[in-house]
């Protein structure tokens, strides 16, 4: 979170998108049986997410992972682009209402959180406002990695041994 903070606008969306665009190639080379055919392919981070969402990635992060990805485009085609109050308030708002709850708790509860940051969502300035919200959104695609990689070890666990090394 500090890091991106610590960026201007510019290199905190294409540092986010960056860190979560990893994330999802992660999620899916464990997913796939031959991760090394898809990388191979040439998909851009549109297709990555539904490929993601198909092999079995919770859909609530999608809407998020869009609207990061069309505010990452925004910077992409305009130097001069700073984050503002538009785009983060759809950002928030392509999060299910559960993931919002979260969000706020975060912020207001959070004692570990980087030092002068307002103890309150709404008080927020418009980018820290979306680095907490990548922050979270980067916590729910790795909780998804984890999952993959417990689902991957317990299909290994339960495949017999004649099948592993055929």
């Amino acid at each position: 979170m500090s890091a991106l903070l610590n960026e201007d606008d510019l290199g905190a969306v294409i540092r986010a998108h960056i860190y979560l665009e990893q994330d999802i190639d992660h999620v899916i080379s464990l997913i796939v049986r031959k991760p090394d055919y898809i990388n191979k392919l040439t998909i851009d981070f549109s297709n990555k997410l539904k490929l993601a969402i198909a092999l079995g990635m919770d859909e609530e992060v999608y809407k998020p992972l869009v609207s990061i990805s069309n505010i990452r485009n925004k910077f992409a085609h305009n130097f001069n682009m700073k984050l503002n109050k538009s785009d983060v308030n759809n950002f928030y708002k392509s999060f299910v209402s559960e993931d919002q709850a979260v969000i706020q708790n975060m912020i207001s509860k959070n004692p570990d959180g980087p030092s002068g940051l307002a103890k309150k969502f709404s008080l927020l300035t418009v980018k820290e406002k979306f680095v907490a919200m990548v922050f979270y959104l980067a916590i729910r695609v790795r909780n998804e990695l984890k999952e993959e990689i417990h689902f991957v070890i317990e299909g290994f666990e339960e495949e017999p041994e004649e099948e592993r090394y055929a």
